[in-house]
């Protein structure tokens, strides 16, 4: 919890409030002339929190939790802002900040609820993304998902999503317009190169097979075959 909700429970009337310089969005709260509580200007509105009010000792207990709920949900809701996470992310993230477990759950909860948080999704959009834009293999793809704390089930569905034959031509194109000249220069040295390049990348052994059964024969350049001149991978 947070120093203010370790707080003996107060109760007295609300005598003043002030608007905190640096946070148009949170006020502070006087309970007989003592200052008792900051608070978010939405939680302010919904507790009627206005001077001259009564507050009991339960209701201020229930305000500062409520308080530290909301706290935690806007710092998690400012992560999302910036690009998509997995629950096990924005876990970690608000451990950070010393977030109780309890309040974690109720953030994690609420933001399932309200579409935030989907890890099947947040799982299929990497993937593609990976794939398509990055030209990572699946290998490259799992490790990451892992490392994201995604469930092996949505996992697995992400990865049925990545199509073979197009992983294939993405992998092609990477290795041609990175290792033409080498390939022309010294095919064998060239073919070690390609393969592990693709391997780190995390393409499987069937997609390297694959590529290297589609690179030319010889040195001439017209066995190449045409690549794409809006595709720049590098």
């Amino acid at each position: 919890m947070t120093e203010e909700t370790e707080r003996t429970p107060l109760e007295g009337v609300i005598t003043r409030i002030e608007r905190q310089p640096r946070s148009k969005q949170r006020y502070n709260i006087f309970l007989n002339d003592v200052f008792a509580f900051s608070v978010h200007e939405d939680l302010m509105i919904k507790y009627r929190l206005l001077k001259g009010v009564h507050i009991e000792a339960e209701e201020y207990t229930r305000i500062l939790t409520e308080e530290e709920r909301y706290r935690a949900y806007l710092s998690a809701i400012r992560l999302l802002s910036s690009r998509l996470r997995s629950e096990f992310e924005i876990r970690q993230r608000l451990k950070q900040k010393e977030t109780e477990d309890e309040v974690i759950g109720h953030v994690i909860s609420r933001l399932r609820n309200e579409g935030y948080l989907n890890d099947g999704l947040f799982a299929e959009m990497l993937a593609k993304q990976r794939s398509e834009s990055q030209k990572k293999g699946r290998h490259w793809i799992k490790q990451e998902l892992q490392q994201k704390g995604i469930p092996k089930d949505d996992i697995l569905a992400a990865l049925d999503q990545v199509d073979e034959k197009t992983e294939t031509e993405a992998a092609y194109q990477l290795a041609s317009k990175r290792y033409r000249r080498a390939w022309e220069e010294d095919p064998l040295k060239a073919r070690r190169k390609i393969a592990g390049f693709l391997q780190r990348r995390g393409y499987s052994s069937s997609v390297v097979s694959q590529v290297m059964a589609r690179m030319p024969h010889g040195t001439g350049g017209e066995e190449w075959l045409e690549l794409s001149e809006e595709n720049d991978f590098e």
